[in-house]
């Protein structure tokens, strides 16, 4: 259920729901370092396996034909339209590096702005190389099991620029007292089909850009899932979510780009901490009210 609040998972742990995420939540916030999440598309995932480059989507994991591309023929087998131009740029311009690799598709090189997706990015300067990507992660191997880790740093080139995504820091402290108290009375849904629509009801809300108190959040839940939470789990949702905001208020990106929604000044999408429990953190009533309201510049190739 709490996948509809970014970072915070539901937890199938014998120790107690309040105990797994009192560590999630300590893990947070000793986190000092944070990945910058930029709104690109598509995701690009690249790098060396096998003695042999290859490029794709994250199609590469899939579990069942993986699309792995490893020449131009194959990106024109495995995939149409604008996903399979933006692979052959990038399996043109890509470095040969060693390691998987995976960024998000800003775009091709030569502008100031950019909008790959939702967020219209304004660089300070022009960028000249010949693709632009930003990357965050890296992984073990190339299999749907992979370890993934937050926090990459690639060298750009005239053929490829490379985004800086680990320039945010946290400033000051924050407080969840209220939150590790409140968490051992929160009651989570277990079955799959109550939690999504569980989000659903929350996302609701967030596609207007309000959401009311816990206790009318609750109320207005259908009447079929009310059985699977209780009051409290909305008040951990509100805890979460204000002290997320705080968080989010707390970061400082060191860079020069600006972010604008439909023309508006507004911030990154948002952040991953970089540890070996990674969270992402996202204004959901900024970003994914956005995301969901604003008509999407290219149509996400299925996978």
């Amino acid at each position: 259920f709490f996948q509809a609040e970014d970072g915070i998972r539901d937890a199938q742990e014998s120790r107690g729901l309040g105990d797994v995420y009192k560590r999630q939540v300590r893990d947070l916030i000793k986190s000092n370092k944070l990945s910058v999440k930029w709104d690109g598309a598509p995701a690009i995932v690249f790098g060396m396996t096998n003695g042999s480059f290859f490029v794709g989507t994250k199609s590469v994991f899939n579990k069942r034909r993986p699309k792995i591309n490893r020449c131009p023929a194959d990106i024109d087998k495995n995939h149409k339209g604008v996903v399979a131009d933006i692979l052959r740029l990038c399996y043109r311009h890509l470095p040969r590096v060693n390691g998987i690799y995976q960024a998000d598709w800003i775009g091709v090189g030569g502008g100031q702005i950019y909008q790959p997706n939702t967020i219209e990015y304004r660089f300070k300067e022009p960028i000249y190389s010949k693709i632009i990507v930003a990357p965050h992660t890296s992984y073990t191997e190339l299999s749907p099991d992979a370890e993934a880790k937050i926090g990459v740093t690639l060298k750009s080139s005239d053929e490829c620029y490379m985004v800086d995504t680990n320039n945010a820091e946290v400033i000051p402290p924050l407080s969840w007292n209220n939150l590790l108290r409140i968490l051992p009375t929160v009651l989570l849904s277990k079955t799959p089909k109550s939690r999504i629509e569980i989000q659903k009801h929350i996302n609701s809300f967030i596609r207007q850009g309000e959401v009311p108190h816990p206790q009318e959040l609750y109320s207005l839940l259908d009447a079929k899932y009310k059985y699977e939470v209780n009051v409290h789990t909305f008040k951990a949702w509100h805890l979460i979510s204000q002290l997320k905001h705080r968080l989010l208020d707390a970061i400082v990106v060191n860079g020069d780009v600006e972010c604008y929604i439909d023309g508006e000044p507004t911030n990154h999408e948002g952040f991953v901490t970089v540890s070996e429990n990674p969270y992402k953190i996202v204004d959901r009533l900024t970003f994914s009210k956005a995301n969901f309201n604003l008509d999407k510049n290219w149509k996400h190739e299925k996978v």
